[in-house]
């Protein structure tokens, strides 16, 4: 029991570090911070690659959102 509340513990501690550890190009340099959940590709796409994409306003502030990229279904 005491072996199975330690893989459990060990497994949580796991996540929170890869989720505290965002891509560092897009958290440093552009502001996306971490990407969302991945959705459901749409049909005709494999997959959806995230790709953080940011636009300079009149003001010279960044806006940064991420997007999805398909990857077309051959």
């Amino acid at each position: 029991m005491k072996l199975l509340i330690l893989f459990g513990v060990s497994v949580v501690l796991a996540l929170g570090m890869v989720l505290a550890n965002p891509d560092p190009v897009c958290a440093s340099q552009s502001g996306c911070g971490l990407p969302p959940l991945k959705p459901l590709p749409p049909l005709g796409c494999k997959d959806l690659v995230a790709r953080c994409q940011c636009v300079e306003t009149a003001d010279g502030d960044l806006n940064c959102d991420w997007v999805w990229d398909c990857i077309p279904s051959s």
